[in-house]
Parts: C-alpha cells; sequence; structure tokens
C-alpha cells in the first residue's frame, strides 16, 4: 500500500474508532441490542444505525462479543489499531475502569537518576498515549511525575477530545504554574489529602480539588478510584510514573496494564514498575498479554483480570523475530 494511502486509511479508522468511544460514552447506544452502524468520516465523524436487514454497517455492536469491523483488517497497521483500540470502547455501566501505561528502558528505567524522562520510548509509543487519553474520560499522573516532567497530558498529536486531567498531590506541594494547572487546555482535578482541602496551596485554573482519606501516610487509592465513578468517570487512563502506577497495581485497581519497553540501558535510573514481591514464581502475577510493535519499542499490553492459565493464550513455539 501507498505510505499516503496507508496513512489515509489509519486516520479514517482512527475516526471510528473515537466514533465508537463517543457513542458509548454519551450513552446513545443500548449495549443489550445487536446494531449496525454506518460511518461518516469528516470533521463531525459519526455512526448512524443501519436498519436491521438492510446492508452498508462499517462497524457492529454485538452483546457479550463488543465492537466488530465488518471489513475486518487483514495487514498492520490497520489490525493491530482496531485490536487494541476497539475493546476500550466497551460500555462501562457502573464503577471505574483503569488502564495503566509505563514506558521503560530494558532495564526497567523510567527516567535518569537525576529526573531526565523526555523520552525514554519514542514517537509511536508517543502517539499511543495520546490516543489512550483521546479515548479516556481522565487521565492521571502522580506528584513527581507532574513535578518533573510538566506534562500537558492533551491529545495534540491526534484527533479526539482532551480528557480531564487528574494530579495526585497529597501535601499540595506543586508549584503553581504547572502547565496543567495553568493553560486552561482541559479540566484538571487535584487530589489531596481531605484534611488539607482547606489549607493553603496550588488551586486549578480550570477544575477543582477532591480531597480523599489517606492511610499510612499515602491516598486511599480504592477511596479515590470510587470517588471518581461517583463524579462520573468511567475510563481512568493512570499514565505514570512508575510510584503511581505500581500503587494502583499493588492495591489491584488496575484493569488493563501497559509496558512500553524501550531498546534502551539507563543505568541506575529511577525504577518503573514495581509490583508486590512474590515469595514463588507459581504465585507471580501472569496476565494474558497480548505484544505490539511502536517503532523500536515493543508494547505489552496485559490484561490484569485475566490470568494466563498455561494453556490459553500460547505463544507460538520457537524462534521468531518480530522487529
Amino acid at each position: 500500500m501507498d505510505p499516503s494511502t496507508q496513512t489515509d486509511a489509519e486516520d479514517r479508522l482512527w475516526s471510528l474508532i473515537l466514533a465508537a468511544s463517543r457513542l458509548v460514552r454519551t450513552g446513545d447506544l443500548d449495549p443489550g441490542i445487536a446494531t449496525g452502524f454506518s460511518f461518516s468520516d469528516g470533521p463531525d465523524a459519526s455512526l448512524r444505525p443501519v436498519p436491521e436487514g438492510r446492508d452498508g454497517a462499517d462497524i457492529q455492536w454485538r452483546p457479550g462479543e463488543g465492537w466488530n469491523l465488518t471489513e475486518t483488517p487483514t495487514q498492520d497497521p490497520m489490525r493491530s489499531l482496531a485490536e487494541l483500540y476497539l475493546p476500550l470502547c466497551t460500555p462501562v455501566t457502573e464503577g471505574c475502569t483503569a488502564v495503566a501505561h509505563l514506558g521503560q528502558s530494558i532495564d526497567s528505567c523510567v527516567a535518569t537518576a537525576n529526573g531526565d524522562s523526555c523520552y525514554v520510548t519514542g514517537d509511536e509509543n508517543l502517539r499511543h498515549l495520546h490516543r489512550m487519553r483521546a479515548l479516556s474520560d481522565a487521565v492521571l499522573v502522580g506528584t513527581e511525575t507532574a513535578a518533573c516532567d510538566n506534562p500537558r497530558l492533551t491529545t495534540r498529536l491526534v484527533a479526539g477530545d482532551n480528557a480531564i486531567r487528574i494530579v495526585l498531590d497529597r501535601c499540595r506541594r506543586l508549584p503553581p504554574d504547572l502547565g496543567v494547572f495553568t493553560d486552561g487546555a482541559a479540566e484538571t482535578w487535584l487530589v489531596c489529602d481531605e484534611s488539607r482541602l482547606g489549607d493553603s496551596g496550588t488551586v486549578p485554573k480550570r477544575g477543582r480539588l477532591i480531597g480523599v482519606p489517606t492511610r499510612d501516610d499515602r491516598l486511599d487509592l480504592a477511596a479515590l478510584i470510587q470517588r471518581l465513578a461517583e463524579l462520573g468517570i468511567r475510563r481512568l487512563f493512570i499514565e505514570g510514573g512508575g510510584v503511581a502506577v505500581s500503587a494502583f497495581v499493588a492495591e489491584n485497581l488496575v484493569d488493563r496494564l501497559q509496558v512500553a519497553i524501550a531498546p534502551l540501558l539507563i543505568g541506575g535510573g529511577r525504577l518503573g514498575l514495581s509490583p508486590p514481591a512474590s515469595d514463588l514464581l507459581r504465585n507471580a502475577i501472569c496476565p494474558c498479554s497480548r505484544l505490539y510493535r511502536m517503532g523500536k519499542d515493543v508494547l505489552y499490553d496485559m490484561d490484569m483480570r485475566r490470568p494466563r492459565d498455561g494453556r490459553s493464550d500460547r505463544p507460538p513455539t520457537g524462534l521468531q523475530r518480530i522487529a
């Protein structure tokens, strides 16, 4: 396929995925009824129901199965684009579903010892982060990531709306001039110890303060997830850093975990994913996973609610080059 034609096809598929996500998040999809939809591309890309018995559907919703493209792509990147993102466009009827992501080096570092982290992974993974933000109601980062990286947490690299930005700051010590607090590009919710709501400190220009209880001098993350669900957040994207993602994993609050590995050796840097220790290998967390190449990086996409049983999801045997 000609590169420009491939790019156009990829952009169109991404617009279709966004339209499916929008249909679900606005409550306009009845998840109990099988429905076919035609896709209208353009600035106001949307899905329109196709009357039962008629042709013309580009995508179908099937209860118990999810979204299915009428013509399934057989080659990458289209096949992987649909496989990776369409499952994230299913309705969440209660609670809050959390997807976490970390980009780290081969030696499990997310930054150098002095905090330099821009960027451990490459352009393709960065584009993936922006797509994940576009499919989420909110994107969350921890205190250290906000302070060191000053991220914008927008969707500037892809089509799609900005998500609500959530920043953890238990003691309200982050400086007020961080971009997420001042740029007005999207709402920013600052999460702190509920006992500090009345303290002086940073208040987002556009957003709110949220107080949650603490346990052992740490924010109660389970209480935070519950509070976010009460505020209408159904899809949460936990983007970093290593401390925050590891804390959510330790509390068993992550439904899907994505770890991008870059062909990079940092040495003595800040550690990325650090889950609870297992005493025996058979007790280690072993989720079902899929593997995607993103430029020079490799993304592990893991279903934390579906442990691998040794029989299903078995990879091919023998030596095989993937990149």
